[in-house]
């Protein structure tokens, strides 16, 4: 079934079915994940999810897990031998024009375009977002200045392909805002700085201290990476949750971390800020 031009919201059957189609890219990462002994957790407003409603969000439609830096190599191999068939993974690397840090895996043969990506040279599917978590160095400084570099570089990437960047403001404040990114998007393109030139140093910057044995870790992927840092000691042993009709694992520090990122995560937010990611087309492909 294919669904051309939408509205900047989903119908619920539509929904419903975006979700189904995720919670099954989900339940096979899982079940190879357990047959490779690869430790992945679900995080941030998946987690909400899982706690809050037993599965997803009810207006969500992403599924967020993170996985440590020293177990992506080997999840990227099995992945690729085992479900490469199905699936494939989208990142710069794997294709030049994708100006966005964080890690897809998605479904072959199905499309899934929001409004903010309508314009770019590359056709994202149906996914589930992977964050990475690579080390933090001890040091305060150090650690200011990895988070100030990720920060800038992640917005940088953006701005180096065609999505449509989401400007929080209206009025005079949004319109000096669109000017200034038109610019960069300018400067970008006169000094011939591609997409997959920034996501290099993005990981260049990520992966500095993965050599040196530091407490923390975080997911520099995230808009707030200062937000989501934790130890291992915060996140096993791994707990296990219900989410739909299977199980998933979270972080054991899940309320900590949760708290950190949305407050009083139990209290419902007002319709108006229950956002996703405002669909466009969605294909779902040959099931």
């Amino acid at each position: 079934m294919k669904i051309n031009i939408m509205e900047e919201f989903y119908d619920k059957e539509t929904l419903e079915r975006v979700q189904r189609t995720q919670a099954g890219i989900l339940k096979d990462v899982l079940a190879l994940c357990e047959r490779h002994r690869i430790d992945t957790f679900i995080i941030f407003g998946s987690a909400l999810g899982v706690v809050r409603h037993q599965g997803f969000i009810p207006w969500d439609d992403d599924i967020d897990i993170g996985i440590f830096r020293e177990d992506l190599p080997r999840f990227k191999r099995a992945a690729a031998k085992e479900l490469g068939d199905r699936y494939e993974f989208l990142t710069c690397e794997t294709n030049k024009n994708y100006a966005c840090t964080v890690t897809h895996f998605q479904k072959k043969g199905t499309k899934f375009i929001s409004r903010d990506m309508k314009n770019c040279d590359y056709t994202p599917g149906i996914n589930i977002d992977i964050f990475v978590y690579d080390h933090l160095p001890d040091g305060y400084i150090a650690r200011k200045y990895q988070y100030f570099m990720t920060w800038f570089l992640g917005r940088l990437l953006y701005l180096s392909g065609k999505g449509i960047p989401f400007i929080p403001y209206t009025g005079a404040k949004k319109k000096v805002a669109e000017l200034i990114c038109n610019l960069v998007r300018l400067g970008l393109r006169i000094l011939h700085i591609t997409p997959i030139k920034v996501y290099r140093r993005f990981q260049e910057v990520s992966q500095r201290y993965n050599n040196r044995h530091t407490e923390y870790y975080a997911a520099f992927e995230t808009p707030k990476p200062w937000v989501n840092a934790m130890r291992k000691k915060d996140v096993y042993p791994l707990q296990e949750m219900p989410f739909m009709d299977f199980t998933v694992k979270v972080p054991k520090n899940t309320d900590e971390l949760l708290t950190r990122v949305f407050g009083d995560y139990m209290q419902l937010p007002p319709e108006e800020k229950r956002i996703n990611h405002r669909p466009y087309l969605i294909d779902f492909g040959e099931e």
